[in-house]
C-alpha cells in the first residue's frame, strides 16, 4: 500500500494518535500531528504526535516500504506502520535539516552533521563538523554524497564530497 503523510497542527480525528517521539507533555498547543492516509483512498490510518524542543523551522516525513521517516525540531524517528512501533528515536544537539533515502538507506542532516542510518535505524556511520548552520545534500550516488555545509552564515556555503560508504571527506570546496 502506498501512502501520503503530511504534517498538521490538528490530529485527524477518526483514527489513532500515538505519541512519536515520547515527550508525553498534555499540551497539544505546542506540537503537530504526520497524519498518515491511504494514498490511494486518502483513507486515514494513524496520526503521529511530534514536539521538540526546538522551533520545527525544518520538517519532513515520508512513508517508505512501510516505514514513516519523521524529522521535526531537533528530532528524528523512524516509525514501522505495519508494527505500530518505533524503530528509532533520535535527539541532536542543533536542529533537524533534512532526510533523503536512497536504495534503503537513510541520510540525515543536521545543522553540522550527517548521519546514515539504515531503515532499522541502525547508524552506519556519522560525518562531524560539515557546517555550523545547515547542510544541503545535492546529490546522491552510489560512492559518494556530494553536497554543501553553510559555514558563514548567510550564504557562506562551502562544497563538499563524502564516500557513501563511511562517511569521510573524499574533497572540499569543490
Amino acid at each position: 500500500m502506498k501512502y501520503i503523510t503530511e504534517i498538521k497542527p490538528e490530529p485527524i480525528k477518526e483514527v489513532k494518535t500515538i505519541d512519536l517521539f515520547g515527550i508525553n507533555s498534555h499540551s497539544k498547543a505546542d506540537c503537530e500531528f504526520v497524519r498518515i492516509k491511504s494514498a490511494s483512498t486518502f483513507e486515514p490510518i494513524i496520526n503521529l504526535k511530534v514536539e521538540s524542543d526546538y522551533s520545527p523551522t525544518f520538517k519532513q516525513s515520508e512513508v517508505v516500504d512501510g516505514m514513516v521517516i519523521v524529522g521535526y525540531g531537533n528530532r528524528f524517528s523512524i516509525f514501522d506502520l505495519n508494527y505500530k512501533e518505533t524503530k528509532v528515536n533520535l535527539s541532536f544537539d542543533g536542529y533537524f535539516g533534512s532526510f533523503k533515502v536512497d536504495n534503503r538507506e537513510i541520510f540525515v542532516s543536521t545543522d553540522s552533521e550527517m548521519i546514515n542510518l539504515t531503515f532499522q535505524g541502525i547508524e552506519k556511520w556519522k560525518a562531524d563538523n560539515l557546517a555550523i548552520d545547515g547542510i544541503i545534500i545535492s546529490r546522491i550516488t552510489e560512492t559518494e554524497i556530494i553536497g554543501s555545509g553553510e559555514w558563514n552564515p548567510p550564504g557562506g556555503w562551502e562544497s563538499f564530497v563524502l564516500d557513501r560508504n563511511t562517511g569521510k571527506k573524499i574533497k572540499t570546496k569543490c
